[in-house]
Formats: structure tokens, sequence, C-alpha cells
């Protein structure tokens, strides 16, 4: 495809440079100096038009391949693509972890948004949920833990800021793949300027430090956020 390109664009321009008369050199002896000149070949009204036809058929043609060359393949997947999947349109999340900073959970306590923690054992805390909070689309009570940042469960539609997409895949059905996700849930509230980190699962487990899992499906217009797999 690159080469047809190629060959059109130099044909057009060989076309376009080519002046609208043909000239041929012809010498003439003046005043003892042989001089040259090119005198003009006048071309018919029919064959201006089909200069003119070739012309704009080759243009055209350039013009449309570079249009058809620039749009790719739908069925094409890499991590820019996923990356504007996830961040095009909100994305349904259905009982997802996200962590908070020491300085996000304080800063819930304050607004509202859940209770201040209550121990229950040395290795657990929680906060209570407040309704300020379920409005924002926490789904549960905070966990606090010693080694762990305190992480919360969100249900619903979230805007997501993707950081990172690794370890592309093809899914567990024709036409699908798996990507593996650095990123965040957007909320709006003045506690929350940086997206909520979502946490990822492993054997069974949600952990801060492992990726998030989405499941893409290519359907009749593109590929599309099908949902988060464990």
């Amino acid at each position: 495809m690159h080469l047809f390109i190629v060959v059109l664009a130099l044909t057009l321009r060989a076309i376009i440079r080519q002046p609208d008369t043909f000239r041929a050199h012809a010498q003439v002896r003046a005043g003892g100096v042989l001089k040259t000149f090119l005198p003009p070949v006048l071309i018919s009204k029919r064959q201006r038009t089909q200069m003119i036809n070739v012309r704009s058929l080759l243009a055209a043609a350039v013009g449309f391949s570079l249009a058809f060359c620039g749009c790719g393949n739908k069925e094409d997947f890499d991590g820019g693509k996923a990356k504007d999947i996830l961040e095009s349109s909100p994305i349904n999340l259905e009982g997802e972890q996200v962590t908070l900073t020491s300085m996000q959970f304080d800063c819930g306590v304050q607004e509202d948004l859940w209770e201040h923690p209550t121990q229950f054992s040395p290795e657990r805390s929680t906060a209570r949920l407040d309704p300020k909070g379920r409005d924002l689309k926490f789904n549960d009570d905070v966990v606090i833990e010693p080694t762990r940042q305190p992480y919360v469960q969100v249900r619903g539609a979230f805007s997501l800021q993707v950081d990172d997409v690794s370890n592309i895949r093809d899914g567990p059905e024709n036409g699908t793949k798996l990507a593996d996700i650095k990123g965040g849930v957007k909320i709006q509230h003045t506690c929350f300027s940086n997206p909520l980190p979502i946490m990822g699962v492993k054997k069974g487990n949600f952990q801060a430090d492992i990726p998030a899992t989405f499941q893409f499906r290519l359907r009749d217009d593109g590929w599309h956020t099908e949902k988060m797999v464990h």
C-alpha cells in the first residue's frame, strides 16, 4: 500500500509539473551568435481536458489512499487503543476495590463520607460508610489494615485514568482481548483530586500492587470494554 501511494504521488507530481504546452529546442544564428529558444507547440482543447482529468483522478486516488491508511484496521488492538477505549466513556465497575491515601481517608472523615474507624482486631479496622459517601458510589465500609493502604469498594459507572497498559493477550472467546491496566477511578469530590487506584486480584485477594484486568470485545463498529475480570 505504501509503495502504491509513492508511485501515485510521483506520477501526480510529474503530471502537475508538466507545462500546458510542449516545447521543442530550436537554434538560430543572430548577429553571429548561436542562440537556443523553445518555440511553443500548442496542444488541443481535448488534450488539455484529458490532462486536467488525469490530474484530478490521481489527486483523488492519492487522497483516498492516504485516508484509508490513516484509518487503520478496526481489528487492530494495542495498548494505545485500550487506553483510549477505557478513558473515552465511563466504565461500569461492580464491587471493585480502590485504595486511599491517609490524607484522602482523613479528608473523608472530615467531610462525613465515612465515620472514624473502629478497630475490630489488631489486624483490621473499618470506617462505616455514610450517606454522603454512598452518593459518590462508594459501596461498603472503608477497611484499614496495618500493612496496607486504606481501601474501599466502589460500584457504578466511573471515568477512568489509565497510566499503563501491559500483557495484552487473547481472551477466552474469539473476538476478545485481555489487558492488564494500572489506573484509577475519578471521584468528583474535593477529597479526591487524584484518581483512586484500582486494585487487582491475585489468588482471590485484592492487592494494590497487582494491575486490574479488563476484557474487551470486538463488535461491528470496533473494540469495546466488556468487563473487569478476576
